[in-house]
């Protein structure tokens, strides 16, 4: 979990809706939660886990800050024991973020959930926990308080029937209700304009798909990488584009291009990243014109 100053707001109410909205297709809710993390019993800071367990091993993924400025996912790892109900893990490596990276510095405050009593099954996850840098130095403590998956589809339902049903809401925005149900964001984010994502790996090369996860509407990108183009005037199908990238250099650029928008919304590409150890799933979401970038920062 990145912790930054600039970092401390809270997600607009009607943005958080949208985001819970799109959880309602989840096939298996075992084991996966979303609420905040509470620190000094005031800052709320929207809190998404994931995680499977297998003969008392706990595996599996944090996202803090999703659909936010500094969303950012980790890998997790943990125990758990049946017989006591008690549950304990770590986030131990950073798959990628939205806040500034330092090629020089990208230690991270990461959570770590001492033994807490869980059941499987359970509709609430409450614990406490401490942030440690990764030579164990302590930087911050709070709580996680969260809600499974399964509780909140029920009242997101409801929500979303009523806005359906309601004459006091534009067709637009019942539009977008639609349409943001149509992909699965437990392991999507969204690629806006002026943002750069940086993706850590420790791979010689990563898979890079591109391909449109719904109705084809002639978007069109093209991709630079390092400021040369790789990829001109694409025009985005249901069959998965693939560009093999290197990863030779310490940092690497993508710039992803927006040239059409197509004749539904924005620029809507799913861009999937391989790199043999994590699948990071992420949706362009561009006017004509405008422009997202990913760094690629090789790890130490």
């Amino acid at each position: 979990m990145i912790i930054n100053n600039f970092f401390f707001m809270l997600k607009k109410h009607f943005s958080f809706l949208l985001i819970l909205v799109a959880f309602s297709l989840t096939a298996q809710d075992a084991n996966k939660f979303m609420g905040f993390v509470k620190l000094n019993d005031t800052l709320l800071i929207t809190y998404k886990l994931e995680f499977d367990i297998n003969k008392g091993k706990v595996s599996g993924y944090s996202l803090t800050d999703f659909g936010g400025d500094h969303e950012t996912k980790s890998r997790i790892e943990g125990e758990y024991s049946a017989e006591k109900k008690l549950i304990s893990f770590k986030e131990v490596e950073l798959i990628y973020t939205k806040s500034p990276v330092s090629l020089d510095e990208y230690d991270f405050c990461q959570v770590h959930v001492s033994p807490t009593r869980y059941r499987q099954g359970s509709d609430k996850f409450m614990a406490k926990f401490d942030g440690k840098f990764s030579d164990g130095v302590k930087c911050l403590s709070g709580e996680l308080a969260m809600n499974s998956v399964s509780k909140i589809n029920k009242r997101v339902d409801k929500f979303s029937k009523k806005i359906q049903k309601s004459k006091r809401v534009a067709d637009s925005l019942k539009e977008k209700f639609k349409n943001s149900r149509l992909i699965d964001t437990l392991n999507l984010n969204v690629l806006k304009k002026n943002q750069t994502t940086s993706i850590l790996t420790s791979s010689k090369s990563l898979e890079f798909f591109i391909y449109d996860g719904g109705q084809l509407d002639d978007d069109i990108i093209s991709i630079k990488k390092n400021g040369k183009l790789i990829l001109s005037n694409y025009k985005i199908t249901h069959e998965k584009k693939l560009i093999r990238i290197p990863t030779e250099d310490k940092k690497i650029q993508l710039e992803i291009i927006s040239n059409s928008v197509g004749s539904i919304g924005s620029n809507t590409a799913i861009i999937e990243i391989l790199d043999g150890k994590n699948d990071i799933k992420a949706m362009t979401n561009l006017e004509k014109g405008e422009t997202t970038k990913i760094d690629i920062i090789k790890r130490n």
